[in-house]
């Protein structure tokens, strides 16, 4: 029950790669999910951390520090029931 789970919405930059491939999102231990999106945002993450902290590394550290991520915006859940 100490899950912490996050939805990191993505905004790519105009000149974001085309990417075919997504295998590269194996590297991030945290991401147990991605996918592309309509909209605002053009993808999502689900990321599973161990707290806001951990979060907050992962979205400032690693995902912005792409050249094509614009802006992001997180909402996290901390599990506490599950049947």
């Amino acid at each position: 029950m100490n899950k912490w789970r996050a939805q990191v919405m993505v905004k790519w930059a105009k000149d974001a790669p085309k990417m075919d491939n997504w295998d590269w999102l194996k590297e991030w231990k945290e991401v147990s999910w991605a996918g592309s999106t309509m909209g605002d945002w053009d993808l999502t993450l689900w990321v599973d951390v161990k707290g806001p902290e951990e979060l907050e590394s992962f979205v400032h550290k690693k995902l912005r520090s792409k050249p094509w991520v614009v802006d992001t915006h997180s909402t996290w859940v901390k599990e506490v029931w599950a049947a």
